[in-house]
């Protein structure tokens, strides 16, 4: 399987986990448009959420800082919804003799820097949670 649709697969799955809770939730499309890979939002709690996902076969995977502020750009466009975070879904996917690992983490601050993840352990930055 490619990338692409390795990519397209994990968005999509993101968006039925939101859509399953209640929400309104949809890929926006290619990254050279600098959108969110997928948007959600819940108008009952007048929350929106912004989605970064990365999939990888690799045991690490990078995630650069210029995607992390598109999370945040776009977040701040939305000033009529009291409740808004940016989020990052990662996904390990499983390779010969290693489980697959799906992740998601808030972001509380835009990092000073891209950031790290490794297969099987939690992330440790200090503008992260666990979500």
């Amino acid at each position: 399987m490619g990338n692409k649709k390795r990519g397209y697969d994990w968005e999509d799955k993101i968006v039925k986990i939101f859509r399953k809770k209640g929400w309104k939730a949809l890929r926006l499309g290619s990254p050279s448009i600098h959108l969110p890979d997928v948007i959600a939002i819940d108008d009952k709690h007048n929350a929106l959420v912004a989605v970064e996902a990365k999939a990888s076969r690799n045991d690490k995977i990078y995630v650069p800082l210029e995607e992390i502020n598109r999370l945040f750009n776009f977040l701040n466009i939305f000033g009529a919804y009291k409740n808004k975070e940016a989020v990052l879904a990662i996904k390990f996917l499983k390779v010969k003799g290693k489980k697959m690992s799906e992740e998601f983490y808030r972001l509380k601050c835009v990092p000073e820097k891209g950031l790290y993840f490794s297969r099987n352990s939690k992330a440790k930055h200090e503008c992260l949670c666990e979500w």
